[in-house]
């Protein structure tokens, strides 16, 4: 049995403890609205930008298209792999590597190039046998996702200049309800109308715009922005579903210290209480004997 001093440093460690906990939900909460906010103001341009390229691929035909929005020959598939490098976030990593080893154990390209986002996921990847092209670690603010996606895109660029590279690929976890998130796939490269129309839909009118740029060069840099913005908003979506997983944990966490403060509490009263039952003993007992 626990004394009674051993209980009530327990009970202080517990204590101390969720109050650590209690602090990380917080910052987790607010984190994830920071992201969900970036995201948010993503979308109106993320939709113009998807809508400027439906007309320009429209109005250019495809046997004019530069080759950055070609669909080539059968080559290898890139995929940017995005987990995170902080913890108590749960299955975070592990579902997104899954997520991945499935893509890339169907796919049918020729090959398979991995840019991995986060060291965790570059150290679990390739613990199974897949080869990194290149590693990134994961921002730990909003402020330093733009200097990522930098890099990123240099990097994509280079390895499509220097392997037969077919289709570019983003894995991520995203949010999917208030604590929880799900895994999804975007296509970076190619561009396709499809793609486009399912995301923003036809464009809305008649009337269609003009540009006094020529189309290849608005194609260009419609492309490269259309890679950009999708490359940020996947990036704040892993970030916002990454604090949605420590979110929940840290739920689950509060709950179970909780749990066990009133354990200890109660173990702590009822050993109080046989303590004082058996001093009161003895002191009846003392006294019965002196009566005597």
């Amino acid at each position: 049995m626990a004394t009674l001093e051993s209980l009530v440093r327990k009970m202080k460690s517990v204590d101390d403890l969720q109050s650590i906990v209690r602090t990380m939900k917080a910052m987790a909460a607010a984190n994830l609205r920071q992201y969900e906010r970036a995201v948010e103001s993503l979308q109106d341009y993320h939709h113009t930008v998807a809508l400027g390229l439906q007309i320009v691929l429209k109005g250019n035909g495809a046997k004019r298209m530069p080759p950055i929005a070609l669909p080539r020959k059968k080559g290898a598939l890139l995929a940017v792999v995005i987990g995170t490098d902080y913890g108590f976030a749960g299955q975070f990593n592990e579902e997104i590597i899954r997520y991945a080893l499935h893509v890339l154990s169907h796919d049918h390209h020729s090959g398979c190039h991995v840019i991995a986002v986060g060291a965790q996921i570059a150290a679990g990847l390739t613990a199974l046998q897949r080869v990194i092209a290149a590693s990134y670690p994961l921002p730990s603010s909003l402020a330093g996702v733009n200097p990522l996606v930098q890099r990123l895109l240099l990097e994509i660029e280079r390895i499509k200049a220097d392997q037969d590279i077919e289709e570019v690929v983003l894995l991520f976890n995203r949010p999917a309800a208030a604590t929880t998130y799900a895994q999804e796939k975007i296509r970076l490269f190619p561009v396709l109308m499809d793609d486009l129309q399912s995301k923003t839909g036809k464009w809305p009118s008649r009337s269609i715009p003009i540009s006094a740029i020529a189309h290849e060069q608005m194609l260009r840099a419609l492309v490269r922005e259309y890679i950009y913005v999708n490359i940020f908003r996947s990036i704040a979506l892993s970030m916002a579903g990454e604090n949605a997983s420590r979110l929940a944990a840290m739920h689950a966490a509060v709950k179970k210290i909780e749990e066990v403060s009133d354990a200890l509490t109660m173990e702590y009263r009822q050993n109080r209480q046989n303590a004082i039952t058996g001093e009161l003993l003895d002191i009846i007992s003392g006294f019965e004997a002196l009566s005597q």
